[in-house]
């Protein structure tokens, strides 16, 4: 484990009620429901994220009956590895299957795609994958890239990530979440389940040395949770929070926020070794020497666009298509 993260920040119990208050570093003062009271811009960006909160809670009975039944026989000791993508990131996802496969890594009968349009449901299910088409429930539905990281588009696409991992700690399973734009050269299931490792709520990739992200610099790209009250109480401060990605540009300067708050009281937290889990910090255009010998997965993080990812990948030599 990494001591530095695990050991640094002795829990202090978990509490009883759901009454914690949560300081944010925009300064405002955020309960478990998510209402905050701010200037007009803030109100714009609130209703927009109840919008999808409200969305998700329409469907929720029908979406998580069917969720369940498709996943009655996907999944791998109660866990599943969840993804959610539209059109325009197919290609990136399409790399990590064959990385997969380039390396006998089976994943088809334990993973979930959460697709955001048709014709990506269509695609992946012809590859022998369980996959799910949630429509509006999810959030925006588009069928292009991004432009950028941190633009309209990805802020509300960043739903669909908080929303299959409620759904799926709602039905009872662990999950383990991952971005597309990662490859596998060994099957982490044998580090993350290892018997060490069974006391554990939450395991995350480190980012790097990103002091948006301080103390943690947890990765919110790849994460492991166990279907734990310590998570699901964390993941659902993360849910309903969600008019925070409006501020930050993206999900991940929340996230990190939530898990010290959440880590004071109670959650059993890792941070993955970069020698095991590397994240893009470690490789850019100019030099990837620092890329670990023997990792378990890569993620082509710390781009800007769709472009600059594909470019990391093949001057690391992590393109498989």
């Amino acid at each position: 484990m990494n001591d530095n993260y695990y050991q640094k920040f002795p829990p202090h119990g978990f509490p009883k009620n759901n009454d914690l208050k949560v300081i944010f570093t925009s300064g405002e003062r955020v309960d478990y429901e998510g209402y905050i009271n701010a200037h007009p811009q803030r109100k714009v960006q609130i209703d927009r994220a109840r919008g999808f909160l409200d969305a998700f809670e329409a469907d929720r009975e029908r979406r998580q009956r069917a969720l369940r039944g498709i996943l009655k026989h996907r999944h791998r000791n109660n866990t599943v590895l969840a993804m959610t993508l539209n059109r325009g990131f197919a290609e990136l996802l399409l790399n990590w299957v064959e990385s997969c496969d380039r390396h006998n890594i089976e994943v088809r009968s334990w993973t979930v795609i959460a697709a955001l349009d048709e014709n990506t449901a269509q695609m992946f299910e012809q590859l022998g994958f369980a996959v799910y088409y949630p429509g509006p429930a999810y959030g925006l539905q588009i069928d292009r890239a991004v432009d950028c990281y941190g633009d309209g588009n990805f802020r509300d696409m960043m739903f669909a990530k908080n929303a299959v991992v409620k759904d799926l700690l709602d039905i009872g399973f662990n999950v383990l979440f991952q971005d597309v734009d990662l490859v596998w050269l060994k099957d982490p299931w044998d580090f993350l389940e290892a018997p060490d490792r069974g006391m554990l709520d939450a395991q995350f990739m480190y980012d790097g040395p990103n002091p948006n992200y301080a103390p943690l610099h947890a990765n919110s790209g790849f994460f492991f949770l166990r279907n734990t009250p310590q998570c699901r109480n964390f993941w659902q401060q993360v849910f309903d929070n969600f008019d925070k990605v409006y501020v930050y540009g993206g999900q991940q300067q929340a996230v990190n926020q939530l898990l010290v708050h959440h880590y004071f009281r109670g959650l059993k937290l890792d941070l993955l070794g970069e020698a095991e889990f590397a994240n893009g910090h470690l490789f850019t255009l100019d030099d990837v020497s620092r890329l670990p010998p023997d990792p378990y997965v890569i993620h082509c993080s710390w781009t800007s666009n769709l472009e600059h990812k594909l470019k990391k990948y093949r001057l690391a030599k992590l393109w498989f298509l």
